[in-house]
């Protein structure tokens, strides 16, 4: 046997405690009798926890549960912020690799893509931890913990809604792949005995309205029929995986949801949500235990907010209210158990994530500087956001089709979009520190100008800003227009705008936390100036700056080529550039319907998903500019020889699983990836029934020429529908078409001539 005495800083104090490992052949570890069980990580971890909070005093309990929880220095548990917010990157702490925002995230339609992203932000997330800590004496401050407030779990019910753009879109079933993946990406490291991040599902549930009034008291009615078929879906596959949820400011069926009986009863006793392991907690959005007095005005006092929020099985308040529950204790309208749950949640949570051990035992402790926003990283950025940027139109024969290959003297680009960095961040960005504060120079973000200039390299590039986004002002047109005349190409970057922050110039259309678009139209005078460029630009392609549709209807008629970047990320100049030039070609697919404006759209505060004309592509009764799932790429494929195994299954088995199959020929003469989805058309059973579901998608990529066989798995819990508000949410007796393609089966816009390229075929779900 041999021994091995080293030092290790277990408490993070100025005072290191030495401990002796002795090695055995069955490598088992002993360590000095001395040492606080809550720091022994020998132990099981039930039993670490347990002997921490058996050790605390009851104020103490209470104060570690708020989100500015303070050190204990006789126990030598150092404090934790736990706001920490991460969204398609980290967020206000300073340079962090920033992905395209995560609607753009969600048009990759690639799991792999969404983990790779997650484990960037991990990574990054842990280094500025590493950093955090050997600055503050082991204290994590805010905006640099493991717990990390993403990614959200609500779907874009209502483009006009500002925080869409932070979702992974309108469908279910997408959006429950994609945050899966996300979390899985941030949480899970190499170490799997110790997450690398705690991941939080944010913001359950049903939360899709920003203008205020009424966002912090909206308490709509939803059915049950609804609740089931489109809000939970992505709620059980993300609570089942992330370490905590945060409950959302609006209610639900007359309770905010921060007190609502749905925490219980569905969140942590629905099997399907699995949300049960020992370190899943919750916490509510900043803020909510105080708006149940001042918005929803239900109580008078905080200690009656706070017991409200602890006795419908909230954990961790961000804010101050359960610092009340020492009130609340002495009136019995809590119990001591009720608190020694939460905060053996929280400490289990904590310890989880290595919190409590030795560096030398957690492998990520080794991250640092060169951990974040390196070369690495930014390949990761700018894979995803070439695979994120939808290619809308790309008129074929006309002069101005994609790509550009040939030599170009000179390029215009013009539009206020394309020199912008805020533009390419969206909200909750990073490189910056605090709340919304000026973008750092040193954060490597390539504008749309600079993604044409590394793309086009040997062409002379000009730039005019021409058009602000949002407007009345054409002084600049002439300008434009004259050098248009002379451009070989003119490149237009424009759009929407995120207005979080007082970015700036955003206006009534911009779109943000506390900021839904009146409308879906093209802000300003950007469509005036696309119309002068028109019949005066040899080539034209209009590419879109977004977090939501534009009912871009002139545009999609007329121009020849329309490309969406989204709020692109650290390189989403890069990728728009690349793609431009020919050396990717587009494979993303819109993960929302755009309507052709809001006489598409039900009021924005109407939760039912079929009120008329319908909600998302599952209900909608008229043609969108777009649908759902529709995208180009500088290739055509074909789909033949499909097939579906078994082509029966049982009703109400969700287990039960067949194989969607085609064979898929890339029949252009370009290479490209290919996005396989799957839907399914159920029987009409009530008025709720969707028209469409989708069903399982896959990537693919393809040679010019080349033809493979795609297999997609479908289970039957993909499929789940309700007959009645009180049956089961399961697989209902019927037969199904089943379609598999690079799209929606039929005509793909209002102005799309695309030939559909779906096969259906036939699933009999049979009762027993």
């Amino acid at each position: 046997q041999k021994q091995f005495i080293f030092s290790i800083p277990l408490l993070p104090s100025s005072s290191e405690l030495f401990i002796t490992m002795l090695l055995v052949p069955s490598v088992l570890c002993t360590v000095s009798a001395g040492l606080q069980p809550w720091f022994n990580w020998t132990l099981p971890r039930e039993e670490r926890v347990k002997s921490l909070v058996s050790a605390m005093t009851t104020e103490e309990k209470i104060q570690q549960m708020v989100v500015n929880a303070p050190e204990i220095p006789r126990l030598g548990v150092k404090s934790y912020h736990w706001r920490n917010n991460v969204q398609h990157g980290l967020v206000d702490n300073g340079v962090s690799t920033q992905f395209v925002q995560t609607i753009g995230m969600s048009a990759t339609w690639s799991t792999t893509d969404i983990i790779k992203a997650g484990r960037v932000t991990a990574d990054e997330a842990r280094a500025k931890h590493n950093i955090a800590l050997n600055e503050s004496g082991g204290n994590s401050p805010m905006n640099y913990g493991l717990d990390l407030w993403g990614p959200v779990g609500n779907l874009m019910r209502d483009p006009r809604w500002g925080r869409g753009q932070e979702t992974y879109g309108e469908d279910p079933f997408l959006a429950t792949e994609l945050t899966a993946a996300y979390v899985d990406g941030l949480q899970n490291g190499p170490q799997k005995d110790i997450y690398e991040t705690l991941a939080t599902c944010k913001a359950f549930i049903a939360y899709g309205v920003d203008n205020e009034p009424p966002r912090l008291s909206f308490d709509p009615n939803i059915t049950n029929v609804d609740l089931h078929q489109y809000y939970f879906p992505v709620w059980e596959s993300c609570a089942s995986k992330a370490a905590s949820v945060m409950c959302a400011y609006n209610g639900v069926n007359g309770h905010p949801m921060c007190m609502s009986p749905m925490i219980k009863s569905v969140l942590r006793s629905n099997p399907a949500f699995n949300f049960t392991k020992p370190e899943q907690y919750v916490v509510t959005d900043s803020g909510a235990l105080d708006f149940m007095i001042s918005k929803f005005k239900i109580f008078s006092t905080r200690p009656e907010a706070a017991a409200a929020g602890l006795n419908a099985g909230v954990d961790l308040n961000s804010g101050d209210v359960f610092l009340n529950l020492t009130q609340a204790l002495s009136a019995k309208t809590v119990t001591i158990d009720q608190i020694d749950t939460a905060i053996t949640r929280l400490f289990t949570a904590r310890m989880a994530a290595g919190m409590f051990d030795p560096p030398s035992r957690v492998q990520y402790s080794s991250l640092g500087q060169s951990d974040i926003a390196n070369e690495k990283h930014f390949n990761v950025a700018t894979l995803v956001a070439l695979r994120s940027q939808v290619l809308l139109k790309n008129t074929e024969g006309s002069a101005s089709q994609l790509p550009w290959k040939e030599h170009l003297d000179k390029i215009l680009v013009v539009g206020w979009g394309a020199n912008d960095t805020y533009a390419l961040l969206g909200n909750y960005y990073g490189c910056h520190f605090g709340s919304y504060g000026p973008v750092l120079n040193n954060c490597s973000l390539v504008t749309p100008l600079d993604g044409v200039r590394m793309a086009f390299p040997n062409s002379k590039v000009e730039y005019i800003h021409g058009v602000n986004v949002e407007d009345n002002s054409t002084s600049e047109f002439p300008q434009v227009l004259a050098a248009a005349k002379t451009a070989d190409a003119v490149i237009f970057v424009g759009g929407n705008r995120n207005c979080e922050g007082g970015q700036g110039h955003g206006g009534v259309h911009c779109e943000g936390e506390g900021h839904d678009r009146p409308d879906l139209q093209m802000p300003g005078m950007q469509t005036e100036l696309l119309k002068q460029l028109k019949p005066v630009a040899k080539k034209l392609v209009a590419v879109i700056l977004t977090g939501g549709p534009i009912s871009m209807n002139w545009e999609a008629e007329n121009l020849d080529a329309i490309l969406i970047m989204w709020y692109g990320g650290t390189k989403g100049g890069q990728a728009m550039g690349s793609i431009l030039a020919g050396d990717y070609s587009p494979s993303a697919r819109l993960p929302m319907t755009w309507p052709t404006g809001i006489n598409q759209l039900p009021n924005e505060l109407d939760m039912a998903l079929d009120t008329a004309p319908g909600r998302t592509y599952r209900h909608l009764s008229e043609m969108p500019l777009y649908k759902f799932g529709y995208g180009l790429s500088y290739t055509k494929f074909s789909y033949t020889g499909a097939t579906i195994s078994p082509s029966v299954i049982q009703a109400g088995d969700l287990s039960a699983a067949f194989d969607v199959c085609s064979f898929v020929t890339n029949i252009g003469s370009v290479n490209s990836e290919e996005v396989v989805e799957v839907y399914a058309k159920p029987p009409k059973f009530t008025a709720k029934t969707p028209q469409l579901m989708l069903i399982g998608f896959a990537r693919t990529t393809l040679h010019a020429g080349d033809k493979t066989e795609v297999c997609v798995k479908v289970t039957g819990k993909a499929l789940r529908l309700m007959k009645s508000e009180t049956s089961q949410f399961t697989t209902l007796a019927g037969e199904y078409s089943v379609y598999i393609g690079g799209m929606q089966p039929g005509k793909q816009g209002t102005f799309v001539t695309t030939e559909d390229n779906t096969v259906e075929l036939k699933l009999t779900i049979k009762d027993n």
